[in-house]
């Protein structure tokens, strides 16, 4: 069941921007709880943070804050933060998700669209509509001992006022029991801009183990 955004989700979200953005470890803001980490190409590994039924996804880069993606209970995007918090997208109050991973497994695809602003750039107070299309096949694949479903992620977001548009095609890799979803490579066309994230997870962490809540990826990079 989709349910409407409740802003109090994104606010550790607010937290982890405010913290510096060089670090060792990842750090994890009171009442979250940490329970994965990903390493990827790129140099790029991503911590997964539970903070009620919001989880965030932190991703660094050779030591350093590169983004965080907060999602809702099904996976739905309700905020976007990067550039050390110039760049800040985030769903309006009382919106329903527009993608539900759950969704997306039982029927193969997932489909939606939910009303953003702007927040923290150029940018700010604008309002944007974001579309996203899940979908799932019977792919799998196994990392690190986890067996992941394989799929693809289109995210579009178009500027109201204008038109302007910016699409995100990802592949995506989704555990079983759903309490992981991880963004892998892509292919970017951000307003005009057009490139590649190389992405691809190559290795899961879990408390206890090396590389959990690194911000160095174990993976080889240049």
């Amino acid at each position: 069941m989709r349910e409407e955004l409740d802003m109090k989700w994104i606010a550790t979200a607010f937290v982890l921007m405010a913290t510096s953005v060089v670090a060792e470890t990842v750090p994890v803001p009171e009442g979250c709880e940490a329970y994965a980490t990903v390493h990827k190409d790129s140099c790029v590994v991503t911590s997964y943070l539970k903070c009620g039924e919001q989880v965030d996804a932190v991703s660094y880069a050779r030591g350093e804050l590169e983004d965080t993606h907060s999602f809702g209970p099904t996976w739905d995007m309700i905020a976007y933060f990067a550039d050390e918090g110039r760049m800040h997208v985030q769903a309006q109050e009382g919106t329903m998700p527009e993608a539900s991973l759950s969704d997306a497994f039982e029927t193969g695809v997932s489909t939606g669209e939910r009303a953003m602003v702007m927040a923290g750039s150029m940018l700010a107070g604008e309002e944007l509509d974001l579309q996203s299309k899940m979908s799932f096949g019977d792919e799998t694949v196994e990392i690190s001992g986890t067996t992941l479903r394989k799929g693809t992620l289109t995210r579009t977001m178009t500027i109201r006022k204008n038109g302007v548009t910016a699409q995100y095609d990802f592949e995506i890799f989704a555990s079983e029991d759903q309490s992981l979803f991880i963004e892998g490579a892509a292919n970017v066309d951000q307003f005009g801009r057009k490139s590649r994230l190389e992405w691809t997870p190559r290795k899961i962490s879990y408390p206890g183990e090396a590389g959990f809540l690194a911000t160095t990826s174990d993976i080889a990079c240049e």
